[in-house]
């Protein structure tokens, strides 16, 4: 598997656990205090938190194709699609296509 930085994955239905220490990490890498990066980007939920999407459903931290925060994006957006992947990410993870049926498009 190679990516193929699509961002496919960082779009549409879905979501992104983050833990303390990843909002710490995010929030030193933006230069802004830890309080406001939760503000900022991220919802709590009934077991922590998750990051916020963006209207259309794209992780906040998505720019064109690639992620803003890459050098320190959560545990769960590094282990895809290695660790986990959705059950349907061969349609939409250009890396996928290309590893498993030999697409390059």
């Amino acid at each position: 598997f190679e990516c193929q930085r699509c961002g496919n994955c960082c779009r549409g239905d879905g979501f992104v656990r983050v833990t303390p220490e990843e909002v710490r990490a995010i929030a030193e890498f933006l230069n802004i205090p830890v309080q406001e990066c939760y503000n900022r980007y991220t919802i709590q939920v009934h077991d922590g938190y998750w990051l916020k999407d963006k209207p259309n459903k794209d992780c906040i931290f998505l720019e064109g194709n690639l992620c803003s925060i890459h050098p320190v994006k959560p545990r769960q957006c590094r282990d895809f699609p290695w660790k986990w992947r959705t059950n349907d990410a061969i349609n939409y993870c250009k890396g996928l296509q290309k590893c498993l049926l030999g697409k390059n498009k």
